[in-house]
């Protein structure tokens, strides 16, 4: 399974790959953006594959079997009217016994601020930070009502962008120590190991 969490190249060019080179029994998708310049590149890989597409929206829920549940929590059903299309992007709740996950893709404020207040539990074991911790996203109200234990931030080394942004470095920092934040541009890849009960983390570096 293949979860596009939206077009933006830095989230969808790599998984041109992944449907060319695995078996992929199906692809999650949320909201289209008919204007990004990945969207034909995307359909021609989707028809050349024969890719089944699901259209997600929040509260939309997948049994992985062996005590693991995805749930969406976003995007919000009906149409986008958002004032940024990153706050259309896909967000997943991963559940495996007491290990859980919020991913959490390119969402900003305004989607974080509504999952904070909304009826769905946040409350997470791992927060992988929206943005690539961009001061667009991670406001302290919104960490506050994840309270991770542990945070990754998907980043590129010596990015253009300048991400994370020092004050979201912050205060991740506030909120799990530096332990146990982990940034892709420092540990490389991050894998994470559970057992339903513990959590393990291995890294690259």
């Amino acid at each position: 399974m293949v979860v596009l969490t939206h077009l933006d190249s830095d989230h969808s060019r790599g998984l041109l790959n992944v449907l060319d080179q695995y078996d992929v029994g199906a692809v999650l998708a949320g909201v289209d953006s008919p204007d990004s310049s990945m969207r034909d590149q995307w359909l021609a890989s989707l028809n050349r594959n024969d890719s089944l597409v699901i259209p997600v929206h929040a509260r939309y829920q997948i049994d992985l079997g062996s005590r693991v549940f995805a749930e969406v929590l976003n995007p919000r059903p009906g149409p986008y009217g958002g004032a940024s299309a990153n706050d259309g992007a896909v967000v997943l709740r991963l559940t495996y016994g007491e290990i859980s996950f919020l991913l959490t893709a390119d969402i900003e404020v305004e989607t974080e601020s509504y999952l904070s207040v909304g009826d769905a539990t946040i409350r997470r074991t791992v927060l992988k930070a929206a943005h690539h911790g961009s001061q667009t996203s991670s406001p302290a109200s919104f960490v506050d009502a994840v309270d991770p234990k542990i945070v990754i931030i998907s980043v590129g080394q010596n990015n253009s962008f300048g991400h994370p942004n020092v004050d979201v470095w912050g205060r991740l920092i506030n909120e799990t120590e530096s332990d146990n934040l982990y940034r892709t541009d420092r540990k490389g890849s991050v894998e994470f190991v559970a057992d339903g009960r513990n959590l393990w983390v291995n890294t690259e570096r």
